[in-house]
């Protein structure tokens, strides 16, 4: 997950007091902007987390990060997620502090020689675990906007600690047990932040998985510069092994395009992703005050109308043409994309003066994120970050995110390039690949590499072909109004690309034909040796013998094997292929030869090719005799001084 392009100037490490790590569990900025799209690195609150990592007993991290739109509710949710984790934590130490009581008692009761004793009379009151939740959630009877919601109990975990305020981060009164949030117009959050100490739990595989918390600083605030915002997006994408994306009231378009982007771009910085797994953990899109919620709606209703605005947004067969590439690249990008949406949590919520008071949340909210938290931690939980493919570690976490820290770092300034601008380099790289595939899955049909064509024909079904892609990507390029250099320069090279092809294409037809011209003028000797074998059989069996043994002893030799193996038996069957594909090729041309015979085109292709051979025959013969009178001239001198001179006189002469 290092492996990323360039070396950055080494990040300045920076302790502010107000992010000092201490023992306590706190929220700990690691990343801090600076003007002119810089930023640093806090390396002392990043060494604490990272030694909590190794203490937690853990062997690969897990995090769970939020981002979005600034005042969006992302420091409040995390705050009730830590409940949340909390009261699951509990759980499962409860839980295998039971399993542990079992063991012991019946290990006990055999070593006394008693009947081992069940488990329920081990541990009084005692209930088996809970099974993982399931999704889509089964109906339970609630109904949004019922009249009976309202006395409803709240669950368990969102009362765990102070049961009348959500206060962990709450400005006002604040714990500091918590990702501090506010009420108000005014951003609370800048830069990253991760708690200090992970939640530790045990995934299928039976590891120890380490899962942080991060909070970023909201983006779209007129305040952060594009680098930044690609910064603390990208690098928030990157880490993650789930990245909720708060979203308000609806999928936005805009929101995105600006997500396509920044994801987009981060892969660029990082090079060498290895396989074809997704560079990015599951996506949550978490559409806050989703309005939309039917009264009478139950749980499977709710789920289903989030399924359906996702497809709506996300799914390129519901989508127009200019907006599919977009969809596909999110879903190749991430390994997972999910939708929720939770209604507002009520007026009172909003106030600059609200507390966290939990009675002020409305109830249909409380039960719909508790619906949403169990999908989190569903089934797949915890899954280790991979960023790239590559799992972080305990070991490696800190050097991991100070890699991709300076890959930022020293990308800034093309992450300053205005969005539009980079979208229209990225729809028109898009563009360009999916002309040049179709351009030559047109010109396999117009000319199969097994095929030969007649040439005067190829050259105008191959420039009709050019001539329509290259107005097609010039149609493309109008809508995105480019200056006229840069339209200009980007048809040129377009074009260069897809001639140069064509014209690869063409000159290999016409090699094929002007080769079987030559195979037909010397039909007459080929057909004489060819009766001569057919008459002479034991020749033309010899002729094989010797034939099959050569290529066996090449594929022996190649693979360093006896010429029994398999894989010399693979080679010889390959070659066989090969020269029945070419005899297939060689009868094509000769008919497409055939049927364009000049016999003065014959003439003149058998000169040039027989001059051709001519030079290539007196290349060889002066090469071979510059050999042998330097051979001659060597062996001379090694003779005594006399005879030097008679050799190297009668060579001038030679």
């Amino acid at each position: 997950a290092g492996r990323c392009r360039g070396r950055a100037p080494a990040l300045v490490a920076r302790a502010p007091p107000e992010a000092m790590a201490t023992s306590e569990s706190r929220p700990l900025k690691i990343l801090q902007l600076l003007p002119n799209s810089q930023m640093e690195i806090i390396k002392d609150n990043l060494n604490v987390v990272s030694a909590n990592l190794r203490d937690s007993g853990a062997s690969v991290v897990s995090i769970l990060a939020v981002m979005g739109a600034y005042r969006t509710g992302k420091s409040f949710f995390l705050d009730l997620l830590m409940r949340y984790l909390r009261t699951k934590m509990a759980k499962i130490q409860a839980e295998e502090e039971r399993q542990a009581a079992v063991e012991a008692a019946r290990a006990e009761a055999t070593a006394s020689g008693e009947e081992p004793l069940s488990p329920a009379s081990v541990v009084a009151g005692s209930e088996e675990p809970a099974a993982p939740p399931s999704w889509p959630p089964p109906e339970d009877g609630w109904r949004f906007g019922a009249e009976g919601n309202a006395a409803q109990a709240p669950p368990a975990w969102l009362l765990e600690g102070d049961e009348h305020r959500i206060s962990e981060g709450s400005s006002t009164g604040a714990t500091g047990s918590g990702f501090e949030w506010r009420n108000g117009k005014d951003r609370c959050t800048e830069g990253i932040w991760l708690w200090s100490e992970p939640f530790v739990f045990t995934d299928k595989a039976g590891r120890k998985v380490a899962l942080l918390l991060m909070d970023t600083q909201g983006g779209w605030d007129h305040k952060l510069t594009k680098a930044q915002m690609a910064t603390v997006f990208g690098m928030t994408a990157l880490l993650s092994s789930k990245l909720i994306f708060n979203i308000q009231n609806r999928i936005d378009e805009d929101r995105l395009d600006a997500l396509d982007y920044i994801c987009t771009f981060t892969q660029t910085i990082c090079n060498e992703l290895p396989g074809e797994e997704a560079p990015f953990g599951s996506l949550e899109l978490l559409i806050r005050d989703w309005a939309y919620y039917e009264d009478g709606f139950g749980l499977g209703e709710c789920v289903q109308q989030m399924k359906e605005h996702q497809q709506e947004h996300m799914s390129p067969e519901h989508l127009q043409e200019d907006a599919k590439p977009r969809a596909e690249r999110l879903h190749q990008l991430f390994k997972a994309i999910d939708c929720f949406g939770l209604p507002h949590p009520s007026i009172k919520v909003t106030k600059p003066s609200y507390n966290g008071e939990i009675n002020h949340i409305e109830r249909d909210f409380v039960k719909l994120i508790d619906v949403f938290m169990d999908k989190l931690c569903g089934e797949d939980f915890p899954r280790p970050s991979a960023p790239l493919g590559t799992e972080i570690t305990v070991g490696n976490f800190r050097q991991v995110v100070m890699n991709f820290a300076e890959a930022f770092q020293e990308n800034a300034d093309q992450m300053a390039i205005g969005l539009r601008e980079a979208f229209v380099k990225v729809e028109m790289m898009t563009c360009k690949e999916e002309l040049s595939a179709r351009f030559k899955t047109q010109m396999a049909k117009i000319a199969p590499e097994t095929a030969v064509v007649e040439p005067h024909k190829l050259k105008q079904e191959t420039a009709r072909l050019v001539e329509d892609i290259k107005n097609e990507f010039v149609a493309k390029l109008q809508p995105w109004r480019l200056k006229a250099s840069e339209e200009e320069m980007a048809i040129s090279e377009f074009s260069r690309t897809i001639e140069e092809a064509a014209k690869i294409r063409v000159m290999q037809n016409e090699q094929q034909v002007e080769g079987a011209t030559m195979k037909i003028v010397a039909s007459p000797v080929v057909g004489c040796g060819a009766y001569f074998l057919f008459v002479h059989q034991w020749v033309l069996y010899i002729v094989a013998g010797v034939g099959a043994y050569c290529h066996a002893k090449k594929w022996s030799t190649r693979n360093d094997t006896d010429m029994c193996d398999p894989a010399v038996f693979q080679g010889i069957a390959d070659d066989t292929k090969k020269w029945g594909v070419q005899r297939y090729k060689d009868v094509q041309a000769m008919q497409v030869a055939v049927q364009r015979f000049n016999p003065n085109e014959a003439m003149d292709t058998i000169t040039k090719a027989s001059k051709q051979a001519g030079a290539m025959a007196a290349g060889v013969a002066a090469n071979a005799g510059l050999n042998i009178g330097g051979a001659a001239g060597s062996g001379a001198s090694s003779s005594g001084g006399g005879f030097c001179s008679t050799a190297a006189s009668s060579s001038k002469e030679a």
